[in-house]
């Protein structure tokens, strides 16, 4: 019979009285293991800790810093007393941290010496510690603080490249049903050991890879930061399973697998926060002999929106049916009004780990969130009659040349079949005939090895006369983010427009 207390803790406390001798965590490349038994008692270490700080029910704490082991034990702690999480990712400036705080109000702030000095005084207690140190003093054990389903566990903020940032409020509901829908969807279980490179402070990290692994007894080998030869090495030390992360990443995995000519065999892998390559998924199914897995899933929803179960074959150009549980449908983008299947408009979900709304913010959250759950996704897509969702694009990243909509993500679903073209970022530049010109930037699989001119032919063959790119241009790589999806925000259209 299923406690009353729904506190996330609770399910994780199951796991590690069930199986205190296995590991949990592998850092330090794989070489130190911390298992089930010592992660409890660094959890309660850090539980007495932040107790004396004054945490306790309802309060929360910030956690700012890399994948480690302080990372795992300060999060699991803070939601034990009942408070709750504030992850910050790692490569946020001081000013987008102090923004982020004035927001969350923190009783605490967890951070490396390194990074406490660089925010130097804010109003919450900084606590500086080694993220990397698996020496806590241990504290007396105590339940977890009782909580009820829709009490927010964790605030995720958004990126903010459409405006200020935003906090989402994460339930201990929600985040439950999210890892647990992404562990069945991937048959997890507790042989697993999943590389821990996507930053934990992301929901894919926290919801897929961290949170995931810890409900199905699993181990996780963290990564403080992505290098393709090292994350291969820790694989192998680790004999990691599964892999989750950004298409770039993956595409790094595979060069440099091709480079050593040895790669470890996968159980799974998934793609997600971009649009996935015909040609990677083959590169990566050949060289780690699993299947690359796409799906979709935002901050908002606290990780996971579709998946397609690893029993079932994927479909080529979609992110997957909705999480079991879950529903998606179609809105008009004028009027909001649902579409049939096969037509393109705003993707909108509704599932238990639907966010209980932005921190603060009653208006921005109406007006994404429906009095009936619904969440507007701000994507565009459509379903097909198994309930499939292929995405289109982002509303806010539509070009509009000579009066015609286009959308990047559709022109790079094409560019990813042409030979040759390992990753493909599809921008409007500023054009003084057509308002919008529609410009490629491709990244050649093989050094060397890609035409500009043949590239946009294959894409002319494939697209109306108003969608394919007049320009192509090859680069060596492309902006990313902190999560490895890559950063349209940073490609400078002007500079762009003038060589061209």
């Amino acid at each position: 019979m299923r406690s009353g207390n729904e506190n996330f803790a609770v399910r994780v406390d199951a796991i590690w009285q069930r199986q205190p001798a296995r590991p949990a965590l592998f850092h330090d490349q794989g070489a130190a293991a911390v298992s089930y038994g010592d992660l409890a008692r660094m959890v309660d270490g850090w539980a007495a800790v932040l107790r004396g700080c004054g945490v306790g029910a309802g309060g929360s704490v910030a956690i700012w810093l890399p994948n480690s082991p302080a990372f795992v034990a300060t999060f699991l702690a803070t939601l034990r007393l009942g408070a709750i999480s504030v992850p910050l990712g790692i490569l946020l400036k001081p000013r987008e941290v102090r923004t982020r705080l004035a927001i969350a109000r923190p009783v605490a702030v967890v951070t490396t010496p390194a990074l406490a000095g660089e925010i130097g005084e804010v109003g919450p207690r900084v606590l500086a510690v080694d993220p990397t140190s698996v020496e806590v003093d241990p504290g007396p054990r105590t339940a977890p603080v009782e909580r009820a389903g829709d009490d927010v566990a964790v605030l995720v903020f958004t990126s903010g490249t459409a405006g200020d940032a935003k906090a989402a409020e994460l339930t201990h509901r929600g985040i439950t049903w999210n890892a647990q829908a992404l562990a069945d969807g991937l048959a997890m279980t507790s042989e697993d050991v999943q590389l821990a490179v996507a930053p934990l402070s992301h929901v894919l990290g926290m919801s897929g890879v961290m949170n995931a692994s810890l409900l199905s007894g699993g181990a996780i080998a963290l990564m403080d930061r992505f290098d393709a030869g090292a994350a291969l090495d820790t694989i192998t030390r680790t004999r990691a399973s599964g892999v989750m992360g950004a298409p770039p990443m993956f595409a790094a995995l595979v060069r440099e697998a091709r480079r050593t000519g040895a790669a470890p065999r996968l159980r799974f892998a998934m793609a997600g926060g971009a649009a996935l390559a015909t040609e990677l998924a083959r590169a990566v199914e050949e060289a780690f002999g699993c299947a690359l897995r796409d799906g979709y899933g935002m901050s908002e929803v606290g990780g996971g929106i579709t998946l397609t179960p690893i029993a079932t074959f994927p479909r080529v150009g979609s992110v997957g049916p909705a999480l079991p549980g879950s529903e998606l449908r179609i809105l008009d983008l004028a009027t909001g009004a649902p579409l049939p299947i096969g037509e393109r408009g705003e993707v909108a979900v509704r599932s238990p780990s639907v966010m209980r709304g932005y921190r603060g913010q009653s208006e921005a959250t109406r007006a994404v969130v429906d009095r009936d759950g619904w969440l507007a996704t701000g994507d565009v897509g459509y379903l097909d009659h198994d309930g499939y969702l292929f995405l289109v694009d982002r509303k806010k990243e539509l070009i509009i040349r000579s009066g015609y909509n286009v959308y990047p993500r559709e022109v790079e679903e094409v560019l990813f079949s042409c030979p040759g073209v390992l990753e493909a970022a599809v921008v409007g530049v500023p054009d003084d005939d057509h308002g919008e010109e529609v410009v490629a930037l491709v990244v050649a699989a093989q050094q060397g090895g890609l035409d500009p001119e043949a590239v946009k032919a294959f894409a002319r063959e494939r697209l109306a006369a108003y969608k394919y790119p007049r320009h192509v241009v090859v680069v060596t790589e492309l902006p990313k983010g902190p999560t490895g999806k890559v950063s349209k925000r940073d490609i400078d259209r002007r500079a762009l427009r003038a060589r061209l």
